[in-house]
């Protein structure tokens, strides 16, 4: 079995994790595609009436407070490395009163001895805090009963169900099948006890696919892409 760079033995799935994490930090993978914002530009005002220290950022997203408006989207999870860097975007999180959302946890659901690579309360009690599984799992094998221990592992105020056809479909040991999740993830909308975010990791959601989430009963979307 490999070993880490601390030694600790790796299984398959936690390699492929430290693999993402040292693709992101050694490889050039950052978009070449503009995100579109250079189309726009903000009207200066140079006399705008108001007393900057008097506006107030504090909201409130799913019934949590929060000191921003603002969220960490999942990353990672499931090698110890990167536990190390859950804890401290959790840690940065609770500091400034932001939303964090952990990365896959279908390490931790398979290998029990990963889930302290997600648990985060310790250092963020207060933060609002998002469980996250891909959605795709629902179509091999992943009930009700999974996304609960997966929100129990982290004591999460949501889930997050990930979608992400593209990755899957480049990786050699991918899930391919797609067919029927908005009905599996409508369900899952009325069965748990917690809020269900969809995201992708990438790739966007094009506005029919946003409707169709939205139909199905999802609270919230997060479009993760270009």
């Amino acid at each position: 079995m490999a070993l880490d760079a601390n030694g600790h033995p790796v299984s398959r799935i936690a390699q492929r994790k430290l693999e993402h994490l040292r693709l992101s930090l050694e490889a050039s993978v950052q978009s070449t595609r503009s995100s579109g914002f250079e189309r726009f530009a903000f009207t200066h005002e140079a006399l705008p009436d108001l007393d900057l220290d008097a506006i107030d950022t504090a909201t409130t997203f799913l019934n949590k407070p929060l000191k921003l408006p603002f969220l960490i989207s999942s990353m990672t999870g499931g090698a110890h490395a990167a536990g190390d860097i859950n804890r401290r975007l959790a840690l940065v999180a609770q500091t400034v009163g932001i939303a964090f959302g952990v990365g896959s946890q279908r390490a931790g659901i398979t290998h029990k001895d990963l889930r302290p690579t997600y648990q985060v309360r310790g250092v963020a009690p207060d933060v609002l805090l998002f469980a996250n599984l891909g959605a795709v799992q629902l179509n091999y094998g992943m009930r009700t009963e999974q996304c609960l221990e997966a929100i129990e592992m982290i004591e999460a105020d949501a889930l997050i169900l990930h979608l992400n056809p593209l990755q899957e479909a480049l990786q050699p040991e991918g899930d391919h099948n797609f067919k029927g999740l908005i009905e599996k993830i409508a369900m899952l909308c009325t069965d748990l006890p917690v809020p269900v975010i969809v995201k992708e990791v990438g790739c966007g959601i094009s506005a029919r696919t946003a409707a169709l989430l939205a139909q199905a009963g999802v609270a919230a979307i997060d479009v993760a892409g270009l």
